[in-house]
């Protein structure tokens, strides 16, 4: 005869039965599914963060929009007179065009390092934003007027540059003038390259040939 449970092992089986189910089920299903939700929890609560910051900004932006785009303007206008990143090969350019404006001639275009500029209203901008100068000692054979031509044109002139140290000689109806002239520029990493334009920037030169290969 086979053996029957009584109710009370019956009962006891079923108990263990449902123990081991719970237990299964905490270990494979409820702990994996506890841990996604304390996982998309904690990005709900970076993303929620990260849109405070987002909606912030804009709303800063908004609120100074008109300041944000007049600031632009004046930084394009300012990017034509103290050209971001100058480099000694745009002052040659420069060099030459202005000579070219006056009419003076010149045998030396070298540059000296630039040399940075120490203002007290530039030290909150950080080691990377900063005005400097790149210098050329130049030496000149003109008229008195060229030279008149070449000062006057010193605040209107993109670039900026200014002449110092002027010191001129004169030889019977010309002058010999050795000067020191300076163009500016301002250092910012965030400010695109300055575009060389060769067939704008410099006028060509006549070779004296019509073809160069022949």
């Amino acid at each position: 005869m086979g053996y029957k449970l009584s109710s009370r092992e019956k009962n006891l089986l079923i108990i263990g039965l449902i123990v081991i189910i719970v237990v299964v089920f905490y270990s494979f299903v409820y702990s994996n599914l506890s841990q996604r939700l304390e996982n998309l929890k904690t990005q709900y609560e970076t993303l929620t963060a990260e849109l405070s910051r987002l909606n912030m900004i804009i709303s800063n932006y908004n609120a100074h929009k008109a300041e944000i785009e007049n600031a632009k303007k004046e930084y394009a206008k300012l990017k034509d007179i103290i050209p971001p990143n100058q480099n000694a090969l745009f002052c040659v350019v420069d060099l030459k065009r202005l000579l070219e404006t006056v009419k003076i001639s010149t045998s030396s275009y070298m540059f000296e390092p630039s040399q940075k500029i120490e203002l007290g209203n530039t030290k909150n901008l950080g080691d990377q934003f900063y005005p400097y100068y790149l210098s050329s000692r130049q030496t000149w054979n003109c008229e008195y007027e060229k030279i008149h031509t070449i000062l006057d044109k010193q605040p209107n002139f993109a670039p900026l540059f200014t002449i110092d140290s002027l010191n001129m000689t004169k030889a019977e109806n010309k002058l010999t003038v050795n000067a020191v002239i300076k163009f500016y520029g301002f250092s910012d990493p965030q400010s695109p390259a300055r575009e060389f334009v060769l067939n704008k920037t410099i006028k060509s030169s006549p070779t004296g040939k019509n073809n160069l290969f022949k």
